[in-house]
């Protein structure tokens, strides 16, 4: 412990003595356990870092520039790796790491701009990052098991960002650029694949996945757009859903209290104010629809074993 003193006093003194670039910044670092490392730099005013650590091993990195940035980072565990850089205004990062015996965990938060919010929690082991640039976005991390993999992108303005994870070896990742997109994923099994992109403004995107080996994906272009997949009671799964246009809507159901796998289903509309509903129970069905023009309608109902559903309208 006393080396690790002795780092954290010299950089809390060095940012101190910098009156050129720090005015009123604070900076509390509590140590408990060996080995934990944690370097704070502070350019502006009225920053703040705080950082708790008790365990063995870990390592805690945070930088802002700005006025009225908050951080704050708390390990209890081992060979946790906590990093966060804030530039600009009123930004905020909380990340939590606790529990970890599995192995390395590693948290990362990049925010610039404005009034942005990121809270990474991460119970076990695992990788998450976010990074937001614009103003007024808001990003949420919950990780909790082991060899998970999240992230989070977001350029432009009040765009919002969840992504939950329970269990083992399953990746998510959300990506939004534009203004006031809403973006959600949730993970629980094992092995479970999720991407959703958002360009545009005022679309929605919900993905929920269950059991184990599903896959979804989901991409929308324009404005106020709206996919919701879900994937549960089965294994193996695969959903997607691809649009372009304005004020569509995708729905897409797998698994439906039912055990089962092996189901594929697929959204394509280039349009505007269509709305393509599909819903999967059994194994090893197969439902795509292909929509253009303005206000097509589809509905897609499967319950059973190896059935195949092809839907055209309007669509080159």
């Amino acid at each position: 412990m006393k080396k690790t003193t002795q780092m954290v006093l010299c950089v809390t003194l060095a940012l101190a003595g910098s009156s050129a670039y720090a005015q009123n910044n604070l900076t509390t670092v509590q140590q408990v356990g060996d080995d934990n490392a944690a370097t704070d730099t502070q350019r502006g005013s009225r920053n703040t870092i705080a950082v708790l650590q008790s365990g063995t091993g870990n390592t805690a990195t945070g930088t802002q520039a700005g006025n009225r940035n908050t951080l704050q980072q708390t390990q209890s565990g081992r060979d946790y790796t906590a990093t966060a850089t804030q530039t600009g205004i009123r930004n905020a990062v909380t990340q939590s790491q606790t529990g970890n015996s599995l192995g390395a965990g590693n948290v990362a938060a990049v925010q610039l701009g404005n009034d942005n919010q990121s809270t990474q929690t991460q119970v076990g082991q695992g990788t998450t990052s976010v990074i937001q640039i614009g103003s007024r976005n808001e990003a949420l991390q919950d990780q909790r098991g082991r060899a998970l993999q999240a992230s989070i992108n977001q350029v432009g303005n009040a765009n919002t960002a969840e992504q939950h994870q329970e269990g083992s070896g399953s990746t998510a990742t959300l990506s939004s650029a534009g203004n006031r997109n809403y973006s959600y994923q949730s993970q629980r099994g094992i092995s479970h694949e999720a991407t959703g992109v958002q360009v545009g403004n005022d679309n929605r995107l919900v993905q929920t996945q269950s059991s184990g080996y599903n896959t979804a994906s989901a991409r929308q272009l324009g404005n106020r757009n709206v996919a919701e997949q879900s994937q549960s009671d089965g294994l193996g799964n695969q959903a997607v859903v691809e649009q372009t246009g304005s004020d569509n809507r995708a729905y897409q159901a797998q698994g439906l209290g039912v055990s089962g796998g092996g189901n594929q289903a697929f959204i394509e509309q280039d349009s505007f104010n269509s709305v393509a509903s599909q819903q999967q129970a059994g194994i090893l069905n197969e439902a795509r629809t292909y929509q253009g023009l303005s206000g097509q309608s589809s509905t897609v109902a499967q319950n059973g074993t190896g059935h195949e559903a092809v839907v055209h309208q309007n669509h080159p």
